[in-house]
């Protein structure tokens, strides 16, 4: 995905529609072998959802705090946008009567297949951050019209509306996902159903109101304390267990949602509290170091040495430089950093 979007020109990037035609011309040659490889995956988390093209945005940023990859693709009718022509040479014998030469360049009018092609622009561009990182990629639904010879080519299908869309293979969809739950197609994933499913359901407050754009940024930014936020969720999810074939399933789902809220709401205190111990400590360096350049300006020469902060009546200095340098890297560490950070994104 790096190559894609690399090689996305400005005046490219300004059509949602260039974006998303250009996707699909970059990945159809290389869409089988993604497919093998999402096949070959040993991860129970690399998981294929099929959802309605309106729902990917809640799709992306709840699946990703489980996920390792998702492969998503959209489902439902939609339009066939033309790619291109893929040409091919067909050798025939010299005893077909069909055709007395002994080969010829055929052509096929390659499409892809999705309800709105503006909206997925959107959202590749939305998601770079993601696709960049391999935490997701889009799966298109591919259609050729009828092979001919290169003077004859049929536009059939193209431009037209089709559907329902061809129906996915095994190996790359595991879940369907319908007005906001997640239909088990896999019987090879148990793990993954176990957290896939609650997480689309589960009360996330700290997401709502939170752009798509804002999220991937922040994931790809925050990545080291995304990672130790996804592995607790997926340790809280799994806990569910068989709760969640349970007749109160939903009140299993909802114990795992305040007890998240309320280690959210612990760190949010905390993370505050340490906002404003290094607002205090930049307030009191500040003006540590403005009493020293009006009392004993030689002091700022060289390193500063705690008797000259003594001689200007403030106590030392050295206590209050190590305490603004140590929060932020503490915080920064933590699985709750990345929550604060998306929370505070939201409530912009």
């Amino acid at each position: 995905m790096q190559r894609f979007y690399d090689s996305l020109l400005k005046q490219e990037r300004g059509s949602v529609q260039d974006v998303a035609l250009k996707y699909g011309r970059t990945l159809k040659p290389h869409y089988e072998s993604l497919l093998s490889a999402k096949a070959a995956s040993t991860s129970p988390y690399y998981v294929g959802l099929s959802s309605e093209m309106g729902s990917f945005t809640d799709v992306t940023k709840r699946v990703t705090l489980v996920a390792d990859t998702m492969l998503l693709s959209d489902h439902g009718v939609g339009a066939v946008h033309e790619l291109g022509v893929s040409q091919e040479n067909i050798a025939y014998s010299l005893t077909d009567q069909r055709m007395p030469d002994q080969g010829a360049m055929f052509s096929r009018r390659v499409g892809m297949v999705t309800r709105d092609l503006a909206e997925l622009g959107q959202w590749l561009l939305d998601t770079e951050p993601l696709l960049r990182r391999g935490l997701v990629w889009y799966g298109p639904v591919f259609t050729e019209g009828s092979l001919g010879t290169t003077s004859t080519v049929r536009p059939d299908l193209l431009n037209e509306r089709v559907g329902p869309l061809p129906s996915f293979s095994d190996r790359s969809i595991d879940f369907v996902v319908e007005h906001g739950r997640a239909v088990d197609l896999s019987t090879a994933k148990p793990v993954a159903s176990r957290v896939v499913r609650p997480i689309l359901e589960i009360d996330l407050p700290f997401l709502d109101g939170l752009s798509l754009s804002d999220f991937a940024h922040v994931t790809s930014e925050e990545f080291d304390s995304y990672r130790q936020y996804r592995t607790f969720m997926r340790s809280r999810l799994l806990e569910l267990d068989d709760a969640l074939e349970a007749v109160d399933s939903q009140l299993a789902v909802e114990r795992v949602a305040l007890a998240i809220q309320d280690e959210l709401n612990a760190a949010t205190a905390e993370m505050h509290s340490a906002t404003r111990t290094r607002a205090l400590s930049q307030a009191v360096l500040g003006t540590t170091t403005a009493v020293l350049t009006a009392v004993q300006p030689e002091a700022l020469q060289g390193t500063l040495a705690i008797s000259a902060t003594i001689t200007a009546g403030v106590g030392s200095l050295w206590p209050v430089i190590e305490a603004f340098a140590d929060t932020k890297p503490k915080r920064k560490h933590g699985k709750w950093h990345y929550v604060w950070v998306l929370q505070k994104k939201a409530s912009r």
